[in-house]
């Protein structure tokens, strides 16, 4: 299995659409198996697409989308012959969510709570959003990145009203996590700090042990973890959007060692910091 860097092919709207009426799928294995970051929707045309997710297979026909979510594991096959397709890439991240929304959500403990892992839509509506936003994609007329962007939010509105996206802000509602929300805050604005667990279990006023207890709890990660964790997400940005060196980010972000940078950057991009940003500079800017 690898990761897949997905390249951007739209100015100034950073997402990934291809695909129509005139390019035919390809019988047998379609990609070998790969995650990434970006949700995909495989459009079906015509013919027959299949999409395979723990050993299991998702069949879909023409007037059917597969939605498959962010960091899935997947691969894909077509068997029927004059299959058309499209396919649509884009991170959640991107259009919505405030940053310590997408830290709570995409914490160790709630990546199972994103919402639907798979699932073929078979509804009219979906299938007309995404077909017009590939189609806006590829046709490029006039102010199309405002119709590309209106379907993607015509896109998540559906998703979120379907249950098949849940609401990172239904997070914060969870006892577990409003009893140490106020340390996700606390790191999420001192992660560049020589902080440490004792400093903000004090600034909670909780006993050290007990906030241990109660912090994995809530994020399903110790507190070390969790600030790492803070600490690749801040450098994610910095990297695709600044020419600091590596050793400057990781100085930034609070880590003082380059190589421990990017082990734990490795960790949640299988690939270090300077591949990543080499991937980030194919992408239209966010």
């Amino acid at each position: 299995m690898f990761q897949q860097t997905v390249k951007h092919n739209i100015p100034r709207v950073p997402l990934m659409a291809s695909g129509g009426y005139k390019e035919p799928s390809h019988l047998g294995p379609h990609c070998t198996l790969h995650y990434h970051d970006e949700m995909e929707f495989l459009i079906v045309y015509q013919g027959e697409f299949v999409a395979i997710i723990d050993n299991k297979e998702y069949v879909a026909r023409e007037g059917e989308v597969i939605f498959i979510n962010s960091g899935v594991p997947h691969t894909t096959r077509c068997d029927k012959e004059n299959t058309y397709t499209g396919i649509l890439q884009f991170r959640l991240k991107d259009f919505i969510e405030s940053e310590i929304e997408r830290i709570i959500r995409y914490s160790v403990k709630y990546r199972s709570y994103i919402g639907e892992r798979v699932r073929v839509i078979s509804s009219p509506e979906f299938f007309h959003v995404i077909k017009s936003v590939i189609a806006e994609s590829m046709e490029k007329k006039g102010a199309y990145e405002m119709y590309v962007k209106g379907g993607i939010f015509h896109t998540l509105g559906f998703l979120y009203r379907h249950g098949y996206l849940i609401d990172g802000l239904e997070l914060y509602e969870r006892k577990e996590v409003q009893k140490i929300l106020p340390a996700l805050i606390y790191i999420n604005e001192h992660f560049a700090e020589n902080i440490d667990l004792d400093a903000v279990s004090t600034h909670l006023g909780y006993n050290p042990s007990y906030f241990c207890r109660i912090f994995k709890n809530a994020t399903g990660a110790t507190f070390t973890e969790y600030l790492n964790f803070v600490r690749v997400c801040k450098a994610e940005r910095m990297l695709a959007q600044t020419q600091d060196s590596v050793l400057e980010i990781a100085d930034a972000v609070g880590i003082f060692s380059v190589s421990y940078f990017n082990r734990i950057f490795k960790k949640y991009h299988s690939c270090s910091p300077s591949v990543y940003r080499q991937a980030q500079y194919t992408k239209a800017p966010i």
